[in-house]
């Protein structure tokens, strides 16, 4: 008798444990700087702390890295909209980049996670799924992904992939060990010389910020080239970086491509 009974407690305490939602991608395989992608969580089966079902829930994700937590987060008594998960079916809900919360938009987990300007020290990604309130919430998850490997570079633009209205951040390192100019290494007043392809006449300069990693500055291209823009002529960007106080001294040009907006 106390065996059945056991037996009876044991299942009973299975009955409620929890099952973690499936989480797989779109494409299958993406890094924490690919654009684009899709996560998505399969809760067929999947339970809260409680042992109840997911299926069918309005369900908001609080997600943390190694890097840092989500900027979709907010507080967690009034996390943010763009927290909420796509609802595609009563078991399928998804969280697709673009993220766009209030006046930012995420295009990456590396931006998610605040991590764009150093991308290889997003190790780990954690999450648990709840409602707004939250009245419920699973256990810490976590969300595969594919590692990315830091390649130092001299320049870095971000987002690689940048449309005429995006805020394109470049970044300098004078530390990089393969310098196009070896004597950049000894400038302490750094600016960038950013000019469109169409016409060299329009460059702009602009002062850089440190960052403690990158000697940095941002345009966002339709901004600063606004009768480009508006003739459709806006599609590639040349740029370089060079010594204030001497300006023959500057590296190697290099190129961006921009993409027409959508809006």
């Amino acid at each position: 008798m106390k065996n059945i009974f056991f037996s009876i407690f044991f299942l009973s305490i299975l009955t409620v444990q929890a099952q973690n939602p499936v989480v797989t991608g779109n494409p299958a395989s993406y890094t924490v700087i690919d654009e684009n992608i899709e996560i998505i969580f399969n809760v067929a089966g999947a339970k809260d702390n409680n042992g109840n079902s997911l299926e069918g829930k309005d369900l908001y994700i609080w997600s943390f890295s190694s890097a840092g937590d989500s900027k979709t987060n907010g507080s967690w008594t009034n996390i943010k909209a763009a927290a909420k998960l796509i609802k595609i079916s009563d078991t399928e809900y998804r969280m697709i980049f673009p993220i766009i919360d209030g006046v930012n938009t995420y295009k990456t987990l590396a931006e998610l996670y605040g991590a764009e300007a150093a991308p290889g020290s997003i190790t780990s990604i954690g999450y648990l799924l709840r409602d707004q309130a939250p009245t419920f919430q699973t256990g810490d998850l976590t969300i595969p992904f594919s590692p990315f490997k830091f390649i130092p570079d001299e320049v870095r633009t971000f987002p690689s992939q940048a449309t005429t209205k995006d805020v394109v951040t470049l970044r300098f390192n004078k530390n990089f060990t393969g310098l196009s100019n070896p004597a950049m290494m000894g400038a302490q007043n750094i600016s960038v010389h950013i000019e469109p392809t169409v016409d060299p006449l329009l460059a702009i300069e602009i002062g850089t910020t440190f960052s403690g990693l990158y000697y940095q500055a941002s345009i966002i291209p339709a901004a600063s080239f606004p009768s480009l823009y508006n003739s459709g002529n806006l599609v590639e960007l040349q740029y370089y970086f060079y010594d204030a106080d001497n300006p023959t001294i500057k590296s190697a040009t290099g190129t961006i491509r921009l993409r027409a907006a959508s809006n």
